[in-house]
């Protein structure tokens, strides 16, 4: 097996890593592995870098903390040092900018766009879940959202937007009973296969929220609707059908995403990923009212829309809702207390989300 990385340390070190003994080097690499951080002291840092070797199997760490030990190839090998040798040519790699997706014109938009869209990413979304769902809702937006929501034992709660439904499981496990509503196939069809596997009390249906017929008006004491509003084409059609069917002095929250389709973190070395070296978040056309794509992690890219806030509570006003309470949901106790310094540090910079609370006026 030939390891590019192995065969720099064994320049050094006369280690027999992946089976070679000599120093030559092995062609420069594309696909070297997948990467880490590791928690600890390196410089003015608190983590370094790891690669997961794909050809030995075992982990290395980022050449510039192999130099902060003292193990880099070049201080052990004073003719690579004075070559050069292995410094790639490349200045910046071309991996981090962010893409720019071009604008797509929102009346041509349809919900079996959306679904599509979502459905393309929904295996790579559900392996980031665990049973609280992803690192933002369990530290940040969740808690918030469930202390808006109140006791719901007993009570008829609407999931508008469910996804794979782990927030209608969340709440039915609370005593909740629960009517799950997503517009999204291959999401209904994990949630279903979920509640196949451990049924709850949750009835599913697959639907836009901006229309539900099937459900009766002034049946509902909650509804949540987690992340969706923005992703709703019809969202003014959304809250109203949420409002009929919320008893009177019935509560709705919603938490809905903080910024627009374009925001991005600045980062002047392109070719570092380190959060430290994001120096802003940039933001731009906030009050144009548009559909575009947004892609995150190893998502495909995602058909979402953007409005100011402002038009989700008008909206909800006009529906004949009540803001109650509005909050920006910051890393909770229990992040702080599980999440390494770092994260928490990059968690506080700047809010994700709006968490808000509505009453249904009487």
């Amino acid at each position: 097996m030939n390891c590019y990385y192995c065969d720099q340390i064994a320049t050094v070190v006369r280690g027999t890593r992946c089976g070679r003994l000599d120093s030559t080097p092995a062609p420069r690499r594309r696909d070297a592995g997948t990467v880490s951080s590791q928690p600890g002291d390196f410089w003015a840092w608190q983590y370094w870098w790891v690669l997961d070797c794909p050809d030995c199997g075992e982990p290395h760490p980022s050449l510039d903390y192999a130099e902060f030990a003292g193990t880099h190839p070049w201080q052990g090998d004073p003719i690579a040092a004075a070559r050069q040798r292995w410094l790639s040519s490349e200045t910046q790699l071309t991996r981090y900018p962010p893409t720019r997706f071009p604008p797509v014109a929102l009346e041509a938009v349809t919900d079996a766009d959306v679904d599509a869209t979502w459905s393309a990413s929904a295996g790579i979304w559900e392996a980031g879940y665990d049973e609280r769902g992803d690192s933002n809702r369990k530290y940040q937006s969740d808690p918030v959202l469930l202390a808006f929501l109140g006791e719901v034992r007993g009570q008829r709660v609407l999931d508008a937007g469910s996804g794979t439904g782990y927030l209608s499981r969340l709440l039915a496990k609370q005593g909740a009973r629960m009517v799950a509503v997503e517009n999204a196939q291959r999401f209904h069809e994990i949630a279903l296969a979920y509640q196949a596997r451990e049924p709850f009390e949750i009835e599913f249906h697959r639907a836009s929220i901006s229309s539900m017929p099937f459900l009766n008006g002034a049946s509902f004491d909650a509804a949540v609707a987690n992340y969706v509003v923005m992703d709703v084409r019809d969202y003014e059609s959304a809250i109203r059908e949420i409002a009929r069917v919320l008893k009177p002095e019935g509560r709705f929250v919603c938490a809905i995403s903080h910024g627009s389709l374009d925001v991005r973190w600045h980062t002047p070395a392109h070719d570092s990923p380190r959060r430290e070296d994001r120096t802003a978040w940039l933001d731009d056309d906030y009050f144009i009212r548009r559909a575009g794509y947004m892609q995150w992690g190893e998502m495909k890219p995602i058909l979402s829309f953007h409005r100011p806030l402002r038009d989700y509570v008008a909206a909800c006003t006009r529906a004949g809702l009540e803001l109650r309470d509005l909050d920006e949901p910051e890393v909770s106790e229990e992040g702080v207390h599980e999440l390494p310094a770092p994260v928490i540090r990059h968690l506080r910079r700047m809010p994700h989300s709006y968490v808000l609370k509505f009453v249904k006026i009487s």
